[in-house]
């Protein structure tokens, strides 16, 4: 390798190109096709758009997106380092009737943004390395920072009633206060490792009462150490290993507090309404107990809700721009015919995209299920669409091969989709395009300017 900013040399590729032994070993290679799917191996999966009956059609007449972003900054060159992150996470919504009131897009400008109304935005920051709260160890800091964010912030701004934090959301949906308010969660104590059971300790799961428990060893445990991000953090190396799962985390909350909200105050808008995650929907690394344990019971309960009083009430989906998924995307689309959904098995995930693997892909991380769609030569992409089954179907079983008219509404999602095409970016969308643009934290000057703001606050 040469040093940084060093030119590479421009005739070293003869030799390499002249060489026996690479002239050797390339005529004992051949391309293989195993891994390419044909029309074949699509035929059971893929279903014509029009043809699809949903069993259940809500109009959708509002799109709400969260996105995120983040920015890690470096205090000081010096050894050890000082090293902070912030982050930046919003929430757009506007109704259909606004987006049908405005061109198609190929740029996004401030007076489109201005148009699309409702942009709400919050804000935290987080230790990275070598930066902890006075008198706590960087374990307790970064615990405590995590437990803080969520309880400050809510829905509506600071000033808001607390009961609107999305605080109120992790314990909402851990205690199933949607349903019979029996759920707990088993948390293990960061200091000694004991597992302690987190119930609701009052009538209301929102009192403050519900936001830690003691262990038996004196330590608290926060309700939000059932992320147990603090496994993959030491005083050492610091909290970089989970920069971007506290993103993900504070993202997918920030739905469910969006949901939890139209609900208690039985909001009719519920129902009309797009979810849109920018991203798939999954939690991945230690987050992936909340994944399986509490959000899939909550939409198991809500499809089944949904089914028995034939209205939608969850209109959650997940866009993907990368992974593996998009890559096979962009290698397979020319074999994909237009209109078409392509929802596979995971026979077909682990023979085409994942390999082989001993778990089903997703059966620990996933609360929705994977599709392929290809409207025209111009619009093709990933959906992940909310699980569609109800209590008593398992995640892994019902993967092995799932079926696109099991979700409730898919039509009108669709229809929706390929209305919020975006021009100015490859397989983009409207929402998610503009709202990256308000949260995204640039490295020029966006850095420079935090980097600045932090020194002066650390003085």
């Amino acid at each position: 390798m040469g040093y940084l900013g060093e030119k590479a040399s421009k005739f070293a590729h003869q030799y390499v190109i002249e060489s026996p032994l690479v002239k050797n070993f390339l005529s004992r290679c051949d391309r293989t096709s195993e891994k390419t799917p044909e029309k074949i191996d699509q035929k059971n999966f893929v279903v014509d758009i029009d043809s699809i009956k949903s069993e259940i059609s809500n109009e959708l007449n509002r799109v709400v997106t969260v996105d995120a972003g983040y920015q890690e900054i470096i205090l000081d060159d010096s050894y050890p380092t000082n090293r902070l992150c912030y982050y930046s996470i919003g929430i757009l919504c506007f109704s259909v009737k606004d987006l049908d009131n405005l061109e198609e897009q190929h740029t996004i400008n401030p007076n489109d943004v201005g148009r699309l109304k409702n942009i709400d935005r919050f804000h935290f920051v987080l230790p990275v390395q070598n930066i902890k709260l006075k008198q706590k160890d960087f374990i307790t800091t970064i615990r405590e920072t995590i437990y803080q964010s969520f309880k400050d912030n809510k829905l509506g701004g600071e000033t808001e009633d607390s009961s609107n934090s999305l605080l109120n959301t992790i314990k909402w949906l851990i205690f199933k206060s949607y349903a019979n308010g029996d759920g707990s969660i088993e948390i293990r104590c960061p200091s000694c490792g004991h597992s302690s059971q987190f119930k609701n300790k009052t009538n209301f799961y929102a009192d403050s009462k519900n936001d830690f428990t003691d262990c038996d060893c004196g330590e608290r445990i926060y309700i939000t150490d059932c992320f147990q991000m603090y496994d993959l953090i030491d005083e050492i190396n610091g909290s970089g290993p989970i920069i971007s799962y506290v993103m993900s985390a504070f993202e997918v909350v920030l739905i469910f507090t969006l949901i939890r909200y139209a609900l208690e105050n039985n909001s009719k808008w519920l129902s009309e309404t797009l979810f849109i995650k920018d991203g798939s929907l999954a939690l991945f690394s230690k987050l992936d107990d909340f994944s399986y344990k509490v959000i899939r019971p909550f939409l198991q309960f809500m499809y089944e809700k949904s089914k028995n009083e034939k209205t939608s009430y969850i209109n959650l989906i997940g866009l993907e721009k990368s992974g593996m998924f998009m890559e096979h995307l962009r290698n397979t689309e020319a074999t994909i015919n237009e209109n078409t959904i392509l929802t596979p098995s995971i026979d077909y995930i682990k023979k085409f995209i994942t390999g082989d693997n001993k778990t089903n892909f997703g059966e620990r991380t996933y609360f929705g299920i994977k599709s392929f769609v290809k409207k025209n030569k111009d619009l093709a992409f990933v959906l992940d669409i909310s699980i569609p089954f109800g209590t008593n179907a398992q995640y892994g079983k019902y993967i092995e091969n799932p079926n696109i008219n099991d979700c409730l509404n898919i039509q009108n999602i669709l229809q929706l989709l390929f209305k919020l095409k975006c021009n100015m970016y490859d397989k983009s969308f409207i929402p998610i395009a503009i709202l990256n643009k308000l949260v995204s934290l640039s490295s020029v000057p966006g850095k420079k300017i935090l980097t600045m703001f932090t020194k002066d606050e650390l003085l």
